[in-house]
């Protein structure tokens, strides 16, 4: 039921978009002083930013895949997208959750194939309706 809440709430997050909040100054500086993060955001989404920030940070704790594996995806993604910023972030948390190094070399190995695979098929224009014929053994 919880994971069921999670989703309701990043749903309804998502399709209302970053909505127009209108806060008062003790809002904004609680909002402010809660995470340095929300210092990224403009006043107009502050409170819309929170709200889908500690929605997130629950599908990582408490969401359909376990935490551990959950950093190892944002990691291999982060090493993906070369983020200086969530690379040691995921790292850290990963660590901290008992991966091994095993698991994390792997986690950013299968991150660059897919990498690797995309640049490949987009880069020689492949057939998009041929590659999905391919998958389903047609």
């Amino acid at each position: 039921m919880r994971n069921f809440l999670v989703i309701l709430v990043l749903i309804s997050s998502l399709c209302t978009g970053f909505a127009q909040d209108v806060l008062t100054p003790q809002e904004k500086a609680e909002l402010l002083a809660k995470s340095p993060f929300n210092s990224l955001y403009p006043t107009s989404v502050l409170k819309s930013a929170d709200e889908f920030f500690d929605a997130m940070d629950a599908v990582l704790k408490n969401g359909a895949i376990e935490e551990k594996e959950a950093h190892l995806i944002a990691l291999g993604t982060a090493a993906a997208t070369k983020c200086k910023y969530c690379i040691p972030y995921h790292l850290a948390e990963a660590k901290r959750l008992g991966a091994t190094e095993e698991e994390i070399k792997t986690a950013v190995l299968i991150a660059s194939d897919v990498l690797r695979m995309s640049t490949l098929l987009y880069g020689n224009d492949y057939d998009l309706a041929e590659f999905k014929k391919l998958l389903s053994g047609n």
